[in-house]
């Protein structure tokens, strides 16, 4: 899948593991109660509503904004991340958090992110349908 197609709680577990997130030691993904969300560090995890969940890693990161002037911003990285030949392209959003939390992803697994997840609870998963899922 594009990285920059994610949504919802897919694109917060995506961040989560770029985080450093491991499957039954610090996140919990409840694919069978996906409404629930993400439990990343023992708390709900919201990157989508809590800067602080993610602000470490935009600032280790280096990702910017810049205000356009018309309600939307350009999130964007000064340099491709560590073992990523492509940079992460300007991102122009409404919601800085959304950009911050695509840059983060792809700082980990690039474009593309994997279509399905091995998960120590629920085997391995298709991860398409629940793209479609909101918050």
């Amino acid at each position: 899948m594009n990285t920059l197609e994610l949504e919802g709680n897919l694109l917060n577990m995506f961040v989560a593991l770029a985080l450093g997130g491991v499957e039954g030691e610090n996140l919990f993904v409840p694919f069978d109660a996906w409404d629930c969300g993400i439990v990343y560090g023992g708390d709900t995890f919201s990157p989508h509503h809590d800067v602080a969940a993610i602000w470490p890693e935009v600032m280790r990161l280096r990702i910017s904004t810049t205000d356009t002037g018309d309600g939307r911003w350009v999130v964007a990285m000064p340099t491709p991340p560590a073992g990523q030949s492509l940079p992460f392209p300007p991102y122009l959003c409404t919601n800085p958090l959304d950009g911050y939390r695509y840059a983060i992803v792809w700082s980990v697994f690039g474009s593309e992110v994997p279509d399905t997840y091995e998960s120590v609870h629920f085997g391995l998963v298709n991860l398409v349908p629940y793209n479609k899922i909101a918050v």
